[in-house]
């Protein structure tokens, strides 16, 4: 079928393993298509790096950061429009992340449908999806705080307890939202008719 010529490639298993409850089949869901994985937590790792930046510069250095940069002196100043572009990009990035999860679960459905033939509740199903929503922003959260506090280091000479806590808030928002993303693709998965989907496999 056409569709399969745009579908990515899927990585193989190296070995047969059987995951183990709700947590193996997340993380096989997830390093199925690792790219894919890797985009959406890209997405909210950007969206980290710059709240935490902009959380250092606010509350760490009252808003005005006068610094270097490959001998350039440059001044970071906290204004309202750079937190509505940031409210922006997480907003982006959620999206993302929803998207990411929906194909995987439209990549799935013949399996899905199978576990909720078997007899997996539908609550199981949606936990399952909404755990592989949070390990991606798990993923995102730790990178982008992580790259954050290099930035805020390379850019003040410094990073104190300030930038510290703007980079934990900043990575919780990013799991808290990805959490958020995944309830519209959890619910797709709870109504899926296993009937319908395994006759068509």
């Amino acid at each position: 079928p056409p569709v399969e010529a745009v579908r990515p490639a899927a990585r193989l298993p190296r070995r047969a393993r059987s995951p183990c409850g709700v947590a193996g089949l997340a993380v096989t869901g997830l390093t199925r298509a690792p790219g894919r994985s890797l985009l959406g937590a890209a997405t909210l790792a950007i969206a980290v790096v710059a709240l935490t930046v902009l959380l250092g510069v606010t509350y760490g250095f009252r808003g005005r950061v006068v610094g270097s940069l490959l001998g350039d002196a440059i001044v970071l100043q906290a204004r309202a429009v750079d937190y509505v572009a940031i409210g922006l990009m997480f907003a982006l990035a959620a999206l993302a992340v929803a998207d990411v999860l929906y194909l995987g679960v439209r990549e799935r459905d013949g399996e899905l449908a199978a576990l909720k033939a078997f007899g997996w509740p539908s609550a199981a199903l949606a936990r399952l999806i909404v755990t592989e929503g949070v390990g991606v922003g798990v993923l995102g959260a730790v990178a982008g705080a992580g790259v954050g506090l290099a930035v805020t280091l390379a850019v003040t000479g410094t990073a104190g307890a300030a930038v510290a806590v703007g980079a934990l808030v900043a990575g919780a928002v990013a799991v808290l939202l990805a959490g958020l993303a995944s309830v519209a693709p959890a619910v797709l998965v709870q109504r899926l008719p296993p009937a319908r989907v395994l006759a068509r496999e």
